[in-house]
């Protein structure tokens, strides 16, 4: 792609087609989640334009499906948040520059909204959308269609052999006032499909956005900064429409709310609840909350949530040490966490407890946190509730966050252009200056299974008492764990090396 061959003043005048693109976000074997981004940027545009949502992990033959649209198409959008996802969007921006430089490439997602100059710098991209998108890629998609210049488009971004031009940020909208995502022009099926092949679901599960923003000022996410801590939710009405609608179009026995905080309002939950109930919409269902705030629900709003089919809920908590959760402004202490599980005991709710290990802090001091605290307090947990799941993340600095620019600051080296942040993967990153790789294998080896069989949950009880002859290998793994965790002696893991091996298609590894 040479840059002496930029273009800049693209004039689709005839053209009919949208091509939208979602790369595959992470690199290895990680479960489908529905780009619904690019479905609610492509709603405003429907029966003005021949819209083409293609997946990289659920289209067969996405290559060839973006490129045999390029001569009748407005554009290509690529919507991406840090890391892999920008290296296979790249990838296909340069097939597209091959087969038909004269299509302009339009980036959107959290990455581009933070960066959305160096985006442009890039010569896979022409044009950023940037944050909400839905408003402003049609303004994008109605001038590059006119063959009109993209001067005072508001949350717009685009290149110029003078420089990128950045213009005024658009206000953010009520969520309510953006249109349903058409999930007619996803393939959910075969996303449903190759979940339960690749992922083992049982269910037929899909995604569904609810809510936009977070309260929160936690200093690792870039939600604050993109919504401003401004929390909008659907009314409740139209969530329990919508859902219903979806459940009984794609069959579906549980729907994910893809909501960073879906809780953050107990009376909007309560009227979901209600209505699920009254208008029969009888699924399970999942969503995430912040630990502050769940188990100060009312005991008549837990008995809704359980009783109109919350299977789940996933509580980022990220730590239990005060000078920690101080560090990243939680707003929440280990006492809230410990609540949030009892909370969960009680009412029958399964939880997902989530943390990080390897927050920064500075070169040759200790951390405030060690591995062993935190799989410390991960046994409170357990012994609290066993049908408590616990997933650790290493800590990688996200872009656009107060805890990246410390991060830098300690050492972390900051990328300089797009390409580079291909490489720079928050969920997947195998270094880390604050995680030595011999942590990484006893919270691995520990949190992913010594604590499982040395508090089984509610499912492994059932196999220990009624498997059969199935159930004499569980009650061997069981006192081995529950041995080893009383001693914190893992050693030697012989056991546990075994179960990988024989588990590997199953196994669930340090993220």
């Amino acid at each position: 792609m040479a840059s002496n061959g930029r273009k800049t003043n693209f004039d689709r005048r005839g053209k009919s087609k949208v091509v939208l693109f979602f790369p595959t976000p992470a690199y290895g074997h990680y479960r489908i989640e529905l780009g619904l981004a690019l479905a609610v940027v492509a709603a405003p545009l429907e029966g003005r334009f021949d819209l083409h949502l293609i997946d990289e992990r659920v289209t067969p033959n996405y290559e060839q499906e973006v490129l045999r649209h390029l001569d009748d198409a407005v554009c290509v959008g690529i919507s991406s948040i840090t890391g892999y996802q920008i290296k296979r969007g790249i990838a296909m921006a340069r097939m597209v520059r091959a087969v038909d430089p004269e299509v302009p490439i339009v980036w959107g997602g959290y990455h581009p909204s933070l960066f959305p100059e160096q985006t442009c710098e890039s010569e896979a991209c022409d044009i950023v959308c940037v944050g909400q998108g839905d408003v402003t890629f049609r303004e994008i998609i109605e001038k590059l269609s006119s063959g009109q210049p993209l001067k005072g488009v508001t949350g717009c971004a685009y290149w110029t052999p003078d420089g990128v031009v950045v213009n005024e940020p658009r206000p953010l909208v009520n969520i309510n006032e953006v249109l349903p995502a058409p999930y007619h022009l996803m393939d959910v099926n075969r996303a449903i499909e190759l979940n339960q092949k690749q992922n083992h679901e049982k269910v037929r599960t899909i995604e569904f956005h609810s809510s936009q923003g977070c309260p929160g000022k936690c200093g690792y996410c870039a939600d604050a900064q993109l919504f401003q801590r401004h929390w909008t939710g659907l009314d409740a009405e139209r969530v329990v429409r919508e859902v219903k609608h979806i459940v009984e179009t794609y069959d579906l026995d549980q729907v994910n709310f893809s909501d960073a905080n879906f809780f953050a309002n107990q009376k909007r939950v309560k009227a979901i609840c209600e209505g699920f109930i009254e208008q029969g919409v009888n699924i399970r269902w999942v969503a995430s909350a912040r630990p502050d705030t769940f188990h100060r629900y009312n005991p008549e709003v837990l008995e809704l949530i359980r009783e109109s089919g919350c299977k789940r809920i996933i509580v980022g908590a990220e730590s239990a040490a005060a000078p920690v959760l101080d560090l990243i402004n939680k707003g929440a202490t280990a006492e809230d966490h410990l609540k949030s599980a009892q909370v969960c005991r009680d009412y029958g709710i399964g939880g997902t407890f989530t943390f990080i290990t390897g927050f920064p802090h500075p070169p040759g001091t200790p951390p405030q946190e060690t591995t062993q605290d935190l799989l410390n307090f991960i046994e409170k947990l357990k012994q609290i509730h066993p049908d408590i799941r616990t997933k650790i993340f290493v800590f990688t600095p996200y872009p656009g966050t107060p805890l990246y620019e410390l991060s830098v600051k300690y050492g972390v080296p900051e990328p300089a252009s797009l390409e580079e942040w291909a490489d720079y993967n928050p969920a997947t990153m195998k270094e880390s200056l604050w995680v030595e790789p011999w942590e990484r294998q006893m919270i691995e080896k520990v949190n992913g299974f010594y604590y499982p069989f040395a508090y089984p949950n509610s499912g492994m009880q059932q196999t220990l008492s009624n498997g059969g002859l199935k159930k004499i290998p569980y009650q061997v793994l069981h006192s081995l764990a529950l041995a080893r965790v009383r001693s914190h002696f893992y050693r030697f893991p012989v056991e546990w090396m075994l179960f990988k091996k024989l588990k590997k298609d199953t196994f669930e590894p340090i993220a």
